[in-house]
Order: structure tokens, then C-alpha cells, then sequence
């Protein structure tokens, strides 16, 4: 986790309130394993985090329970937050991975 968590040092955390509650790199890593499995949104997150439980506390701490969908896309939805473009661009760096020409 600790190698996870240094490929987004760079990255802003933005959020706020009840999303603040959430390990960042947890939520990142749900996320990343989400869209992996081909989840497209937040609701998917959400989704594939209830679904995927006992796999991800095998790595995860998730010391205040699984962040819901609300959590996830708080930031993300609102004031054109740029979390999930970063995040692509922090990978692509740290994973030596070519920039993706898509939307």
C-alpha cells in the first residue's frame, strides 16, 4: 500500500466534511480496482465497494466502514473538480504508462 500511496503524493486531496472520514489512497485504490472491473461511475464504486468487501479488507484498513457512492463523487461532481484527471496523469507518471488520446 505504502508504494501505492507514493504514486499520488503529488495528487490534492479536496475533500471535505463526511468524505474527509476516508482514507485518500483507500479510496483511491476502490476506485482504480472498480474501473478495472469495469465500472464507469461513482455508483459503481459505491457498488463494486459492498460487493467486494471482505477482498478489499484483506489490504484495506477501511477503519470508517466502506465510503457510499455519495462519498466517492462528492468532490468529483462538483465544481469541476480535476481529482480523477490528475489521478490519470499521476498514473501515467508513476506507472510509465503512455497518455491515454481518449476522452
Amino acid at each position: 500500500m505504502e508504494e501505492f500511496a507514493a504514486c499520488w503524493e503529488e495528487l490534492d486531496d479536496p475533500r471535505t466534511g463526511n468524505a474527509a472520514l476516508h482514507d485518500f489512497n483507500e479510496m483511491l485504490v476502490i476506485a482504480l480496482c472498480s474501473v478495472l472491473s469495469g465500472g464507469q461511475g461513482a455508483v459503481d464504486m459505491g457498488l463494486y465497494a459492498r460487493a467486494k468487501e471482505p477482498f478489499l479488507r484483506g489490504f484495506l484498513k477501511l477503519s470508517n466502514g466502506l465510503p457510499s457512492h455519495d462519498v466517492i463523487g462528492a468532490k468529483p461532481r462538483a465544481r469541476g473538480c480535476r481529482v480523477l484527471p490528475n489521478a490519470r496523469s499521476q498514473a501515467t507518471k508513476c506507472w510509465g504508462l503512455r497518455p491515454s488520446t481518449g476522452a
